[in-house]
């Protein structure tokens, strides 16, 4: 049935009203006020008229000829009304006429996307975003959710938070690779350039810490240690599709006692001092004694080994030894002898090196982000909630999931009594990306009291509640806002 100018009028006032009303200080549309009024005087600027056309188009299911993109055409409401009813009766909708579409009239086009989802009010638009676009292999649900996030006009997307907030979790280089492959946009040419050297800059700085790692491991085995390779070290290049998709920081090695002398002399061999780093990147500076008293006695961590390099991708190599997972306060032990115990041979870095059994790693990474998510240091230096250690988690247990043994990892778990700081890490990455997960895993760590999971600072003697959900303190730049007690730990690398 065709449709009359004045259908035809009406479903282009609703058009128009649904591009305007974002606008603050749009006008009230009335009918009868819109005959013979420009499109100008309605609030409709060169942008609003792009949009505006394209939204005409997809109602009506017509496309309009560029011999009509004209001014004349477009110059007031009446003369845009005319315009489609001549498509329309001339037939130049092609298959796609209007009588196929559903009654038209008080259907608004959505322009703006839709606002952020409930679960993510309190966290953002910039949060959703990020976490949308901070994941190995997009679904077809999250490039279209994150499309539509990125044209929301109502809230507006803050691209400055939001490359901030992928910057401080350390997923920057994630996103980048996500935003090119997916053609998500449009963002414009700068900052897609500048999501490329990211990318770009990522891929260098993982292989000179491939050519590294080479270095390390090779003479290792030449003085008859085994270090035990930790969390991204083996991660980035073994188990992320690009090693340029995961920013590398920094070597993580479990250390058994009898080889903490000997892994210490290679390292110093190789150019390695213990000490802080200098404002010039170019001298590694003796380490305050306090600093290593305090570490010997608190941390079951050494204070890393640093390495200036001349570089363009890294300015300093640093080397984490780690005695055991657990810290001394906490009053248990995994020690670095019982993950090198299960510890397995893989290819790595062009050599061979040892890393965690497919259970101690999951455990391993769990426990690490519950550690750091709860500890004053790194609330203090804001490193408790970083993204990537849950894309960790989610990595992990994808590439291992046919091969983990559940029942290993939940005795495991029990025995060394870290159930409930195993499930913290379990629930949260459950939170962030759901469905990933074994619901059955999670049943069977679950504690019967989960008051612990917004509590911090009990490492330290200071156990406070977070006043504040989830998913609004971890995108919460200032969450630190939320804490008064200091910390007593002083971190070595002054400069970063």
């Amino acid at each position: 049935m065709q449709q009359t100018l004045d259908d035809i009028a009406t479903t282009v006032a609703d058009v128009l009203a649904g591009l305007l009303e974002s606008q603050d200080e749009a006008p009230a549309l009335d009918r009868g006020a819109l005959e013979g009024a420009s499109l100008h005087d309605l609030g409709v600027d060169s942008l609003t008229l792009v949009q505006f056309t394209q939204c005409v188009e997809d109602t009506f299911q017509i496309r309009i000829e560029d011999d009509d993109l004209t001014q004349e055409a477009f110059t007031s409401f009446d003369s845009v009304c005319a315009l489609v009813a001549r498509y329309l009766d001339a037939g130049k909708a092609g298959s796609r006429q209007a009588e196929s579409l559903p009654p038209a009239a008080g259907r608004r086009p959505d322009v703006s996307g839709p606002a952020v989802t409930a679960q993510w009010a309190e966290a953002g638009l910039e949060a959703e975003l990020l976490v949308c676009t901070a994941r190995v292999g997009m679904t077809r649900e999250h490039v279209e959710r994150a499309l539509s996030l990125l044209s929301s006009t109502e809230p507006r997307l803050d691209w400055g938070l939001f490359m901030d907030l992928a910057t401080r979790h350390r997923v920057l280089g994630l996103v980048a690779h996500n935003f090119d492959r997916e053609g998500l946009g449009p963002i414009g040419t700068v900052r897609r350039s500048i999501l490329r050297a990211v990318y770009l800059y990522n891929r260098g700085r993982a292989q000179a810490w491939e050519r590294e790692r080479r270095q390390l491991f090779t003479a290792f085995d030449k003085d008859g240690v085994r270090p035990v390779v930790r969390k991204g070290s083996y991660l980035s290049p073994h188990v992320y599709p690009d090693p340029a998709m995961r920013y590398m920081e920094d070597t993580d090695l479990y250390v058994a006692g009898d080889d903490v002398e000997q892994v210490a002399a290679t390292l110093q061999r190789l150019g390695y001092q213990q000490g802080t780093d200098s404002a010039d990147r170019r001298t590694v500076g003796p380490l305050p004694r306090t600093t290593a008293l305090f570490w010997g006695f608190n941390v079951a961590a050494l204070p890393p080994f640093l390495r200036p390099t001349s570089d363009p991708y890294i300015d300093v190599f640093s080397i984490d030894l780690r005695r055991d997972l657990m810290e001394p306060a906490s009053g248990k032990s995994l020690p670095a002898e019982d993950f090198r115990s299960r510890a397995q041979r893989v290819r790595l870095a062009g050599d061979t090196a040892w890393v965690p059994s497919h259970e101690d790693m999951f455990l391993d990474l769990g426990i690490h982000l519950f550690r750091e998510a709860t500890t004053l240091s790194s609330i203090r230096s804001g490193k408790d909630l970083c993204l990537i250690r849950f894309v960790d988690m989610v990595q992990w247990y994808r590439h291992a999931e046919s091969a983990l043994d559940i029942d290993q990892l939940v005795r495991l778990a029990e025995r060394y009594g870290v159930e409930a700081e195993f499930y913290y890490s379990l629930h949260f990455t459950d939170v962030l990306f759901p469905g990933v997960l074994d619901p059955g895993l999670l049943r069977r760590l679950r504690p019967d009291d989960l008051s612990y999971l917004d509590e911090y600072g009990a490492l330290d003697g200071s156990p406070a509640t977070w006043p504040v959900g989830f998913r609004a303190r971890m995108f919460d730049r200032n969450r630190v806002r939320h804490v008064s007690e200091p910390s007593a730990l002083p971190r070595p690398r002054r400069q970063w």
